[in-house]
């Protein structure tokens, strides 16, 4: 049984997607960064749905912010899984686990808890995380248009691009009792991937990131709403 819970919680690992190093970007990410989203202390609600069903909530915690490094902490309550969930984390994991190794990020308790930690940049201007090799990687800047690409290339060579790909500038995505603005940015994965066909993000200029979605190649959904409780 506690081999299968950790099968799971490497699974769980690919939600926590963000490492940290320097930053080092050529464009460089500015912007305020001392802002109600990146405050100390405050909470943020996650609630995960695979192919449309409930499967995850839980809740993150800015732990600190250096200079817009934000380090979020959180856990999970494995035994709480929804069975799908569970079924799906040991089909991909038994086959892929070396791939999505998650020990980096997270750390499995005796009691079936998963104890999370990772790191972004977040400013006033937009967001950039470290998630290929360790890379500085903008995932969006609030201002830029439809069409603007964000790249990194892989210690491999690979280059990866996001891609700007919708601004309406109308408050039409759904936010708890909310309408709001979203920028949409459609990211490429490395061709290696055995799993993850393509990711997509939601970012507002207030709220961030407010939702992500992890397109599989069979089809499958993993869909993620983040909530920060300061807008409450």
């Amino acid at each position: 049984m506690f081999e299968n819970f950790l099968k799971i919680s490497l699974l769980l690992g690919l939600i926590a997607f963000i490492s940290c190093k320097k930053d080092e970007t050529k464009d460089g990410l500015g912007g305020d960064t001392n802002i109600a989203l990146t405050a100390v202390d405050s909470v943020s609600g996650v609630y995960v749905e695979l192919d449309g069903n409930n499967a995850l909530s839980t809740v993150i915690k800015i732990k600190s912010n250096d200079d817009g490094d934000v380090t979020y902490t959180g856990t999970v309550d494995l035994l709480t899984l929804s069975p799908d969930l569970q079924t799906k984390a040991l089909e991909i994991l038994n086959e892929h686990g070396d791939y999505y190794d998650a020990s980096e990020y997270v750390h499995l308790t005796q009691d079936f808890k998963l104890n999370f930690e990772f790191k972004v940049k977040i400013t006033s201007e937009g967001y950039q995380d470290y998630f290929a090799d360790g890379k500085p990687w903008i995932m969006v800047k609030y201002d830029d248009p439809v069409g603007t690409t964000y790249k990194v290339v892989k210690d491999n060579g690979e280059e990866l691009v996001r891609t700007i790909t919708e601004k309406t500038g109308q408050d039409d995505w759904p936010f708890g009792f909310f309408l709001i603005k979203t920028v949409k940015v459609e990211q490429q994965v490395a061709s290696d991937d055995p799993l993850v066909d393509y990711i997509e993000y939601r970012v507002n200029h207030k709220f961030g990131l407010v939702y992500l979605k992890y397109v599989f190649k069979d089809g499958t959904d993993l869909a993620i709403d983040v909530v920060p409780w300061f807008l409450l």
